[in-house]
Formats: C-alpha cells, structure tokens, sequence
C-alpha cells in the first residue's frame, strides 16, 4: 500500500498509545508434493486457496507476487515439479496494533499468560493480521510461543499460551481433558430486574448454528450440550442506559458464544453486544461502519462488556498442582471492582 493512501482511523477499542503498522504482508508458502506434481501454477492456487475461481488464479499467477522456489519465470500455465515451494505474497491494508494494552501477567519456561484487550484477534483472520495476539508475541521476541485457547475479539482477559513449540500439544490436550475452570465477568442489560445480588441460574440450553436466517455467525438452541453457571454480584449505573447487573459467569462447556447466547435466553443480553440483543441490520452495519458514533451511540460500550476473569488450570508438567490467574476488570467498563 503506497504512502500516499490516507491513514486508516484509529479503532474506537484502540488507545492513543497505539501504533500504525504500514508495513503488512502476508506471506504463505505452499509445498509442491507428489499430489500436485506436474500441476499448472493457476490449478494449483485454485486447490490450495479457498473460494478461489480459476480466473482469479489466474491473475494472481499474472500479476501477483507469486515465487517458485527453486526459482523460476512465472506463469499461470507452468508446470510445477515435487519438492518445489510456491510463496504468495499478499499486501494488506496497514493496521493499528494494541501492543501497548496487553498485559503480562506470568511467564515461565512453559507458559506466557496475558490479559487480552478487547478489539485484539487471538489468532490472523482473512483481513487481520498484525493486530493479534499471535503476532504481538513475535514483536516481544517469543517467535515460537502460541496460544493455545480463543476469546472473541470483543472479549478481554485471561488468555493462555505456550511459550514453546513443545508445550502447544500439551495445553491444548489440558485443555481438552482436565476442563479448567473459566470464570468471567458480565454486565448485563437487565430492564425486568431479573437479577439481584445473590441470585443463581444454570443455563443448561443445547446450542448450536442458526439456520434459515441470512446471518450465519448467530448461534441460538442446538443439539450441542452447553452448560453455564451464573450468580448476580450487583449493579452498575450506567449513565444513559441506567442500572446494569454485574454476573459472575462460569462455563464448564466452551460453545461458540455460549455466555452471550444463554444471556440473552435469559432475557439479559450483554451490554455493548452488537450481534445478540441486537438485530442482523444493525450487526451488519457495525460490521460494515465499526467506530460510526451513530451505531456506537445505540451501544451501552463500544464492545461487549465480557471479560475473562479467572482462570484455574492444572500446573503444566505436575497436574497435582494447579495454578490461577487473574485479570484485572478493565476500568473503561467497569468502574471499580468492588463487586468482587
């Protein structure tokens, strides 16, 4: 992207200590087995790209910045030969990283455990890569580290990784088998006074895609087993939307958006959630217009007021023990953390 393009606006989650990154390629390399021995250039991008049309490859093979490596002339009709590399580049629009709003709150020779901002990727999207947690590890030096569990973009705190290519399998299998205990925060919109400090529910509702509806990303009521404790901590005033209830959330089953979707079953939809407790137009829009003041105004926060609060996880390499962290209620959302 040439210099002369203007400077994209700063995300409305961004600091003003937040860096613009003009420099933003994508490099992929893509080995040439025994499969694709003898393929032409423009075949073989359809087969190893997703959605790609052979027309588009065909450009690419043109007019991209495609390599061969041993290097050879491009073109779309080349035949490639086992054991070569094919690297495509491809130049993103620049991105305003977060680096200065990650917090580090344990490291050792096995894991790096931070608290997460929201407006921050866990791992590069198809139109994000700079901006994520995956590559703010490599601009602090820990090029091999990678973490090993998700939040969604909107969603702040505890966040996992492995400081070593050795440990990635080893936490994801702790994951998969020893269940730590997830506990988050939660402001919620709560117009009925469904909830009083001390109050608890256990949302036990199978979940699953919705279907039918032009909006493929909401999840509602499915066949997946999914399991949610909450308990009512007190309230929030909120200046324009007035007085919201501060959950305490645990999951012992990790559903795509599973506490944003039983929230909203519950009649209490989580404050700042562009997708539930909103319609599909309207989510679409902030898709669409991000930091536009008319949508954000419609919006208690500019994100979802759900944050990753504490996490206990069996001690990697002595699972006798086991190991907490906690991340501090982000001010911005929640103005002090005397509910706890």
């Amino acid at each position: 992207m040439s210099e002369e393009q203007p400077t994209p606006k700063r995300p409305a989650l961004a600091t003003s200590r937040a860096v613009l990154m003009r420099e933003n390629v994508r490099e992929r390399h893509f080995d040439v087995d025994s499969n694709f021995d003898q393929w032409r250039l423009d075949r073989f991008l359809c087969a190893r790209l997703a959605r790609l049309s052979r027309t588009k490859a065909n450009e690419i093979a043109r007019y991209g910045d495609v390599e061969v490596v041993p290097p050879r002339r491009i073109k779309p009709a080349m035949k490639l030969n086992k054991g070569e590399v094919v690297i495509l580049r491809e130049r993103l629009e620049p991105e305003w990283v977060q680096d200065d709003q990650v917090d580090l709150l344990h490291i050792d020779e096995r894991v790096i455990i931070l608290n997460k901002p929201a407006g921050m990727l866990v791992h590069e999207s198809a139109s994000v890569r700079l901006n994520t947690i995956q590559w703010y590890l490599r601009r602090q030096g820990y090029e091999h580290a990678e973490p090993v569990h998700r939040l969604d973009r909107e969603t702040s705190g505890v966040l996992v990784c492995a400081r070593t290519p050795e440990m990635v399998p080893k936490l994801r299998d702790l994951f998969a088998s020893d269940h730590p205990d997830k506990i988050y925060r939660a402001l919620v919109h709560d117009p009925d006074g469904r909830w009083s400090p001390g109050d608890e529910l256990e949302i036990d509702t199978p979940l699953g895609p919705v279907t039918g509806r032009e909006l493929t990303v909401r999840m509602g009521e499915g066949k997946l087993r999914a399991l949610t404790h909450v308990r009512a901590l007190g309230h929030i005033e909120h200046p324009k939307f007035g007085r919201l209830s501060d959950l305490r959330v645990q999951i012992e089953t990790g559903r795509q958006h599973q506490i944003r979707v039983h929230l909203e079953m519950a009649g209490t939809p989580i404050a700042g959630d562009k997708l539930y407790g909103q319609t599909d137009e309207f989510f679409m829009a902030s898709c669409d217009r991000p930091d536009d003041p008319a949508l954000l105004d419609q919006l208690a926060f500019p994100r979802h007021a759900l944050h990753a609060w504490k996490l206990k996880m069996a001690r990697p390499g002595n699972r006798r023990q086991s190991i907490e962290f906690t991340a501090p209620l982000p001010p911005r959302i929640w103005s002090a953390d005397e509910l706890t």
